[in-house]
């Protein structure tokens, strides 16, 4: 493959990311304005995975602990968030929306939904199948080169 042709691919798919993360900001600051970006992602995250802890949120998201830690004790605070101890380890905290939070996560699907419809209005469907096919097999390549293995989509974990 053109070397130049490899990059232009993930320089396209930053800034087709980019333009959703734009389009998305907008539509959610005039739906619930007191949300950050950030908190809408842990949001999405946990509604998502609930059961999900706050290490396996740092690992996803790239953020630092303490800024997870703040993140998670705001949303909490709102009543969207609670915690319990894990099953298995009584030191772990497992998250999940409460039925606050799942009310807003609805609400945050149907606008990233209506967000992402809009964005791939030019695109039928079968050609959207087929991208999303692509882009997951790019990604499985990828995190095999890399050594790592794709837990979930969205979600990359070291082998």
């Amino acid at each position: 493959m053109n070397p130049l042709l490899s990059v232009d691919v993930f320089n396209t798919l930053h800034e087709l990311q980019h333009l959703f993360r734009l389009h998305i900001r907008k539509s959610m600051e005039a739906a619930h304005q007191e949300l950050t970006f950030n908190e809408m992602r842990v949001l999405m995250r946990t509604g998502r995975q609930p059961g999900i802890t706050q290490r396996e949120l740092v690992e996803h998201s790239h953020a630092d602990k303490a800024q997870m830690a703040r993140i998670l004790a705001q949303l909490q605070d709102r009543g969207w968030l609670t915690r319990s101890a894990s099953e298995s380890d009584k030191r772990v905290r497992c998250l999940q929306l409460s039925a606050q939070g799942l009310q807003l996560f609805e609400k945050l699907r149907r606008l990233q939904e209506q967000v992402a419809t809009e964005l791939l209005q030019d695109f039928p469907l079968p050609m959207q199948a087929q991208l999303l096919t692509l882009l997951q097999q790019a990604r499985s390549s990828a995190a095999a080169k890399a050594g790592l293995l794709a837990a979930q989509p969205g979600s990359m974990k070291s082998a």
